[in-house]
């Protein structure tokens, strides 16, 4: 499938044709990608929520100008004492090869921005108004979406947490048990939520009920700590990627305070400084190791504090890179990384317009904000982002987060639009997708459908489908550990991309491994 008017990719077929209806409508890129991501209220209803954190990346199609604006979650407790009394509850989630613990109740919320941070995008970039951006996600909120297997895999996943609340066992749950693929999944009272945000916009909404429904429900009468001044103090912000070179490509990543965006364009910066990657064996021990080394040298970057001006000096990283060319895998420090439960939306316009938009609530605390249908995120109870304890981050303060959504811009006028979930897991297959662009020279399609690698802490995460001898030769790099799934796996994330040729043609692939297809109109 290709398209001409725009094109969408993301994680299930109702969210990709939410954003067609708003090219269809007359709408832009970002039209398309905020009608998008408020469809997953429907159609990735236990995969993010609105009441997380995002980052988008948006370029104008005349200009060509790309800002990026950043909606992620702040550190709650202005004007509050050292945490005490907190609802904050471990929970362990299995993931088959492994178990991770993340922990759940009121007190493992942070401040939201999903809502602002979209309405934000709408009202500065948009051309419809809200009422035709909620339309989608509110029809298929009352009429129901039937579950696919991979959105039943993520309630399995999950299934521990959605079991916390009665409200929201009862809403996404049958009867306690995880529903079978085919069920309908309503949630009216969201579809009301969004067309009050539409008609009255999110300040009025967000003062006379949203608010006051966190104050309630996680602030410190409840055992969080998000305040009146928490909420009134949040504001999405608008930021200058950060960009780097890669031969020849402008690369345009997520900013700090994130922490994916730097550490991928670092990658680059010492992939560069080597031969294309990958020919003539794009997926062998020559292509991992590579790629493994990168990913060492980031890690070790942010483990010595060195942050993004890394990217800027980049000598040093370089030197370290070439140095462990030929050694055995060694064991970086481990780097924090972010939530599992995480989606992309990637949408680009006939003009050139482009968004692209990562977002996540963590796994969710197992609460609704109020009456909303709006289920809180739990992004103070993910370890991953807090290597020196629990509840440590400074009040008020942007958390970090890996999500990177990224631009490819390519000296023939090519662009193309990408990002993903996955967690730590981001920023490699970022990575590897920009090298299966630009060092393969691949089709989306395979590029998204190329066999990925995770590398961290000695771990060597690998999937064995499409490498020589099926993968046998990853045993033997010297990795402390070596972990192979024998295709492709949600737990590598999955990869959202579009990409526009220079004669304007619109071609994509959403990642199989998180439910993704791809759209065009």
């Amino acid at each position: 499938m290709t398209g001409r008017q725009g094109a969408v990719a993301a994680g299930s077929p109702g969210t990709a044709r939410a954003g067609v209806a708003a090219f269809e409508r007359g709408g832009n890129a970002v039209d398309a990608a905020v009608a998008a991501c408020l469809a997953t209220a429907a159609t990735e209803p236990v995969l993010t929520s609105l009441a997380g954190g995002g980052a988008m990346l948006v370029r104008d199609g005349r200009t060509g100008r790309v800002d990026a604006w950043e909606f992620f979650a702040d550190a709650p407790g202005r004007g509050l004492g050292p945490p005490a009394g907190l609802d904050f509850r471990p929970v362990d989630v299995d993931f088959g090869p492994t178990t991770q613990r993340f922990h759940v109740g009121a007190g493992s919320a942070a401040v939201p921005g999903v809502i602002p941070g979209l309405l934000g995008a709408l009202e500065r970039w948009g051309r419809l108004d809200p009422a035709d951006a909620v339309a989608p996600a509110c029809r298929m909120l009352r009429r129901g979406v039937p579950l696919d297997p991979f959105q039943v895999a993520i309630y399995r996943l999950l299934a521990p947490i959605l079991r916390q609340t009665p409200e929201v066992r009862d809403a996404f749950l049958d009867h306690g048990a995880v529903p079978e693929p085919g069920r309908l999944f309503r949630l009216p009272r969201a579809a009301g939520f969004l067309e009050r945000l539409a008609r009255d916009g999110w300040e009025r909404v967000a003062r006379g009920e949203v608010w006051p429904a966190v104050e309630a429900g996680f602030g410190p009468a409840a055992g969080g700590r998000i305040t009146r001044r928490d909420l009134e103090a949040y504001a999405p912000r608008l930021r200058e990627p950060l960009v780097v070179g890669y031969r020849g490509h402008r690369v345009y990543l997520n900013p700090p305070p994130a922490a994916g965006g730097w550490m991928v364009a670092l990658m680059l910066r010492v992939l560069a400084a080597e031969a294309p990657l990958g020919r003539p064996d794009p997926f062998g021990p020559d292509h991992v190791l590579a790629v493994a080394r990168a990913l060492a040298v980031a890690d070790e970057a942010r483990a010595s504090g060195a942050g993004a001006g890394a990217v800027a000096e980049p000598g040093p990283w370089i030197e370290r890179f070439r140095a462990l060319e030929g050694r055995p895998l060694a064991a970086p420090a481990p780097a924090p990384g972010g939530p599992p439960s995480t989606t992309h939306v990637s949408a680009v316009d006939a003009e050139g317009g482009a968004a692209a938009v990562t977002f996540t609530y963590g796994e969710g605390c197992g609460r609704f904000v109020g009456d909303t249908g709006v289920m809180m995120n739990n992004l103070m109870g993910e370890a991953d982002l807090f290597p020196d304890g629990f509840h440590r981050w400074p009040a008020g303060e942007r958390l970090s987060t890996m999500m990177c959504p990224a631009l490819v811009a390519g000296p023939d006028g090519a662009l193309t639009v990408l990002g993903t979930g996955g967690a730590n897991r981001i920023r490699s297959a970022v990575v590897q997708a920009v090298t299966g662009l630009v060092d393969l020279g691949l089709p989306p399609e395979d590029v998204v459908a190329a066999p990925r690698i995770h590398y961290e802490d000695g771990v060597l995460n690998a999937e064995a489908h499409g490498r020589p001898g099926n993968g046998a030769f990853l045993h033997h790099l010297g990795a402390r550990r070596v972990v192979l799934f024998p295709g492709p796996d949600l737990f590598f994330g999955g990869v959202h991309l579009v990409h526009r040729t220079p004669d304007g043609a619109l071609h994509g692939a959403g990642d199989p491994r998180r439910g993704g297809t791809f759209r065009g109109t």
